[in-house]
């Protein structure tokens, strides 16, 4: 019996430090709760001017001579760019002016490339706040929250009623909203245009506004601010792009 206890006590010893082992690798994989403080609070630059009056996804006034048609997806990484460094400029330099008014439109790009339902899902829950008049506050909410690599983690359901929240809408109306897909339909119907190619899509008036193409490949690209800034000054002078 003597020389079985020091056994024992080693086969003791590996067994507690196993249990140890298995229950720190669970806490540190094991999902973490979702709340306000695991979201990225809007930038300047990505804040929309509660100043500028807005009708649903549509920013500026409604009398404005120029539209800009946006057909995007709050996954795509093209999309925050634009986000970001071109609609700043734009509310500051036409819509805040009166000039132009933003019609955002929902392009779902990203879930086709990986077969989840994340962009699809955010879109839903934009047009959820759209309802109670929180589109944009919701729109400035998603793009800073999209994840590297356009990850489809960024808007699961339960991330996206903490961002709803966050964004202040009322989350008793919100959250079945959410949660039953109530504006799946709605999304369905958005007709893209047939030459839309990519995400951002862009067009004044509906004629859309491409950039230079790719010196290496001769595609098309997105339009830089520049484009755009130009499209509208030839339409306000001349009425058309």
């Amino acid at each position: 019996g003597g020389d079985k206890k020091p056994v024992m006590l080693i086969s003791g010893l590996f067994l507690i430090v196993a249990i140890l082992v298995i229950g720190a690798a669970y806490i540190a994989t094991r999902p973490k709760d979702i709340t306000s403080d695991s979201l990225t609070t809007p930038g300047a630059a990505l804040i929309t001017p509660a100043s500028i009056p807005t009708s649903g996804r549509t920013l500026g006034d409604p009398n404005a001579p120029v539209t800009l048609q946006l057909w995007s997806d709050f996954r795509c990484s093209g999309c925050w760019q634009f986000v970001s460094e071109r609609e700043p400029l734009l509310v500051t330099n036409y819509v805040q002016t009166g000039k132009l008014k933003i019609q955002y439109l929902d392009f779902l790009t990203i879930d086709g490339n990986d077969g989840a339902t994340a962009s699809r899902d955010a879109a839903n829950a934009a047009w959820c706040a759209a309802d109670q008049g929180k589109f944009w506050p919701m729109h400035d909410w998603l793009f800073a929250n999209q994840l590297p690599n356009e990850n489809p983690n960024a808007f699961t359901i339960d991330r996206l009623l903490v961002i709803g929240k966050a964004a202040g809408v009322d989350t008793a109306k919100f959250n079945p909203c959410v949660q039953n897909g109530s504006h799946l339909a709605d999304i369905a119907a958005e007709k893209v245009p047939s030459d839309a190619g990519f995400t951002p899509a862009t067009y004044i008036d509906g004629v859309q506004i491409l950039g230079a193409p790719d010196p290496s490949t001769g595609s098309s690209t997105p339009a830089a601010y520049a484009d755009l800034a130009a499209a509208i000054d030839l339409t306000i002078k001349t009425g058309h792009p």
